[in-house]
């Protein structure tokens, strides 16, 4: 498999009608010109369907935390000052439809209701700022707004110039400006920038995994509380005072510091939800000092109490009816708020040449090209790149980008991500276009009676493939923890470490071997598969309730901070590749291991593992990543290809065997 990273727009629409490309990005305005192109026989495939929705969503950040972002009115006008339908119809090309919220439509906690629909209305945006100026002495002329995007992405490029146009027309100077995406990243991580263009696939099917990002306001607590169907009356036995209350469809929820004296003056037509916080002044102080998008504070960096107590509370609520008010109360909210203006969500559109068949597009991961394929009739073209033809054999991606980095514990960005997918298995994966957990490095998995151990039982028999030694490492209990600690351990700024800090206490968790395993199953642990839960005993009982008989190499438990219920979609993601210990520490290895108990104690690992991008196992895994999944990387020229080649020491080759007939 070939990616060839073009910034150049003409020149990816290029390769691919000339067949050099099986899949190109090209732009949503661009794919009618496209569509049906012929290419020996075949044709270029960009269909539009709107009857599959997608989870992807385009947004503009605002950095509230620079002015005149901060001030909510301001962020209101601009988002009214927003072309919406031009965007989708003409640069987007119909591929996206009208989003308002920042939880998508087709995804739990979604709502429409009390939603303020910013559409495009420049009448409104400019009365928003002329009573600005009348009741502040607000001055738009003495603020200059920089629009930042990535190189090569001419969508951006596009919404950029609209913003532009119209925000200047509020009497704002508007610049635009381009960055290579590292650096583009970098400026968004540190809140180096005014306005910035993103879009965001979700990691994990939970709409957590939007909150957290991107709503959540950076505090802590030290408590976090719900009352259901309270008297208006007794607001005051649980709150000091009443920080806000928001109208949901079902609930009014409230939130407030805990404590007593509270008095509540909203509606009360509604049951109301009481949410009661004790705020980490300390915690949540060292996150706003030097914040951190999506590590220390939601990418626009608004720093909200209250909606940092729903947030924080929605991720603890097993109940889902409570849980759905609570996320749907910090949707409207923050929709109230406007940090963010959400420009769409995506449709599906179905990209690729007619020679590739079994094409799949899944919500929350990539598509895996091992498992699709061409037909024996593929053009063949050569491709430019290491005297690489592009044949039936081989699979080629016209790109646009740059990953910031391959290594699992830093990378954040939907190329790094994609890349990895192909590279490494995780402990639980999907099937294609489904939606079920099901097990991949993990033979089975089972949950504590609270649900706040989780143990995972690896995969005997799986080794990874580093190609740069040509040397194979065999995979067992200890590289899973190992994997996930270090994550956690250089917590890296810009990375996905929030997605296992949040939920796993990693110097808690720890290894067993099967028979210490065995003894904790029999006093009784729950497991889910395939919407079945079951009671199990003992190891035996639950690898035959996942249909497992191969070897195993021992158990993982992690210590969870509270019951979190899509954990298991967490680790479907990248953050979670599993990466072997001996090749990531190298000569101290067997110091490591011994001084840890082999797993046992995994906070002996952390002298030899530093925070930050200083770390040496960090600069061997960014640029020189091993193998355990179907593909490894086999060769790269920055800004120019990366060239994967199919793993021959995967462990699941015989998936090939069953589907194609063959192993290579």
């Amino acid at each position: 498999m070939l990616y060839i990273i073009s910034d150049d727009e003409m020149t990816r629409i290029q390769m691919y009608k000339a067949g050099v490309a099986d899949i190109a990005v090209v732009t949503p305005a661009r794919w009618k010109d496209v569509n049906g192109t012929p290419v020996d026989g075949h044709q270029l495939m960009l269909i539009i369907r709107k009857d599959k929705p997608r989870l992807t969503i385009q947004h503009v950040i605002l950095n509230t935390m620079k002015e005149p972002f901060n001030i909510p009115e301001v962020r209101r006008a601009l988002a009214y000052a927003v072309p919406y339908d031009t965007i989708i119809e003409q640069i987007f090309g119909g591929l996206y439809t009208r989003l308002y919220t920042i939880v998508p439509k087709g995804m739990p906690g979604w709502t429409d209701y009390n939603i303020i629909h910013y559409d495009f209305n420049l009448s409104k945006a400019q009365e928003i700022i002329d009573e600005l100026k009348e009741t502040r002495g607000f001055d738009p002329s003495q603020y200059t707004i920089a629009v930042i995007y990535n190189t090569g992405n001419t969508a951006r490029a596009q919404i950029a110039a609209l913003l532009q146009n119209y925000w200047s027309r509020l009497g704002f100077k508007v610049v635009v400006e381009t960055y290579s995406w590292p650096e583009f990243l970098r400026k968004v991580d540190h809140f180096d920038f005014d306005v910035a263009l993103l879009g965001w696939i979700p990691d994990y099917l939970d709409p957590d995994n939007y909150l957290m990002p991107f709503v959540w306001g950076g505090a802590e607590f030290t408590e976090l509380k719900y009352y259901e169907d309270v008297a208006p009356g007794d607001v005051g036995n649980y709150l000091a005072s009443v920080d806000t209350w928001i109208d949901t469809e079902k609930y009014t929820v409230v939130v407030g510091p805990k404590g007593t004296g509270a008095s509540y003056t909203g509606p009360t037509d509604k049951p109301l939800l009481v949410v009661s916080y004790v705020l980490d002044e300390e915690a949540t102080q060292k996150n706003w000092e030097e914040p951190v998008s999506m590590v220390t504070i939601g990418a626009p960096g608004l720093k909200d109490v209250p909606l940092s107590a729903l947030v924080k509370i929605s991720r603890t609520i097993l109940d889902p009816e409570a849980r759905e008010a609570i996320v749907n109360a910090a949707v409207i909210y923050f929709n109230h708020q406007c940090p963010m203006i959400m420009l769409s969500q995506q449709v599906t559109g179905e990209n690729h040449g007619s020679w590739v068949k079994d094409v799949y597009y899944p919500l929350t991961t990539f598509m895996r090209y091992d498992l699709v394929w061409e037909t024996p009739d593929a053009p063949v073209r050569d491709t430019g790149v290491l005297g690489i033809k592009n044949d039936p054999s081989t699979m080629v991606i016209a790109t646009i980008g740059w990953p910031d980095t391959l290594d699992p514990a830093k990378t954040y960005e939907s190329f790094g991500w994609e890349v990895l997918w192909h590279i490494y298995s995780t402990l639980v994966t999907y099937w294609k276009e489904e939606t079920e957990p099901l097990p991949e490095l993990a033979a089975a998995w089972a949950f504590s009676p609270d649900a706040t151990e989780l143990y995972f039982v690896i995969r005997g028999g799986v080794v990874a493939y580093d190609p740069w030694n040509d040397k194979t490492y065999p995979i067992d209990a200890t590289d899973v923890l190992f994997s996930v600690w270090r994550v956690a351990r250089l917590n890296l700024p810009g990375s996905a470490v929030w997605m296992i800090t949040d939920f796993i206490d990693v110097n808690a968790s720890t290894v067993l071997s099967e028979e210490e395993f065995d003894q904790i199953a029999g006093q009784g642990l729950t497991t889910v598969y395939k919407g079945e839960s079951k009671t199990v005993k003992s190891l035996s009982e639950l690898l035959e309730f996942f249909g497992y008989t191969g070897e195993t190499a021992g158990v993982v438990k992690f210590k969870l901070y509270f019951p979190y219920p899509p954990i298991l979609h967490v680790f479907a993601t990248a953050v979670t590749a599993v990466i072997p210990m001996e090749y990531a520490l190298g000569d101290s290895y067997e110091e490591a291991l011994a001084a840890s108990n082999n797993g046992r104690n995994p906070s002996a690992w952390a002298q030899f593992v530093q925070p930050g991008e200083d770390d040496p196992t960090f600069k061997l895994l960014s640029w020189k990543p091993v193998s355990t999944g179907p593909y490894y990387v086999a060769d790269f020229q920055e800004g120019g290809y990366i060239l994967l080649r199919i793993n021959p020491h995967y462990w699941n080759a015989s998936l090939w065997e069953e589907l194609y007939g063959y192993r290579p």
